[in-house]
């Protein structure tokens, strides 16, 4: 067996020389390094606040000029408050949004309880879309009590996973789109023009009625 590039002619073998012995060694270590450092950068970007800044990040470029995106704050109105994972302001609307962090193959239903997430853990999550639907009622009267009345509001799930491109069927809902695929989605559906805001104007209404716990990013 021959180890070919920065280790060529080295049979391994028949190694008699404490320098190719060595080499065979650091090879071995080389491998199992970088192997590990995969591993490691893979497991990190499944963690949830890692998945979550990826997101938002990735969400805020195609989003338009002035676009924000608010993390992990609860909302206070006259309907009481309701808790936000996130919530992207872009130019032409509101999208309520759900970071999925793990899993390559999603499956569900837009009115079943829970979510079965596959890949290299199994799993089931709770179905999100009651949640943003909540989310989505509570903004729609607060804004349009404050002069905003046609301003979309609508539900995005975001399958943030980077191992490899997940997979996802989800009946009933079709709002759900791959984190991968995102700048994609964005050129599929590209901002309306005609449905632009102030977004200065709602972001700081938005502000007005958050609690000290949430953070724009």
């Amino acid at each position: 067996m021959i180890v070919n590039g920065w280790f060529d002619g080295i049979n391994v073998w028949k190694i008699n020389t404490w320098s190719g012995l060595i080499s065979y060694v650091l090879l071995i270590l080389a491998g199992a390094l970088i192997f590990f450092l995969i591993i490691h950068r893979i497991n990190r970007n499944r963690r949830p606040g890692v998945a979550m800044q990826r997101v938002s990040k990735r969400l805020k470029h195609l989003g338009g000029k002035g676009s924000r995106v608010y993390t992990d704050f609860t909302l206070r109105t006259f309907a009481g408050d309701t808790p936000f994972e996130m919530l992207w302001v872009a130019r032409d609307r509101l999208y309520v949004v759900k970071v999925i962090p793990q899993g390559t193959r999603i499956s569900g239903s837009a009115t079943g309880s829970t979510w079965r997430l596959e890949g290299s853990v199994k799993d089931t999550v709770k179905n999100p879309l009651p949640a943003l639907e909540n989310q989505r009622r509570a903004l729609l009267p607060y804004l349009s009590a404050k002069g905003f009345e046609d301003i979309l509001v609508e539900p995005l799930v975001v399958c943030a996973d980077t191992y490899e491109t997940p997979r996802f069927k989800i009946d009933g809902f079709s709002s759900i789109v791959t984190y991968k695929y995102l700048k994609a989605w964005r050129r599929k559906y590209p901002l309306a023009r005609r449905l632009f805001f102030d977004v200065d104007k709602v972001c700081a209404l938005l502000e007005d009625a958050m609690l000290p716990n949430g953070s724009m990013k």
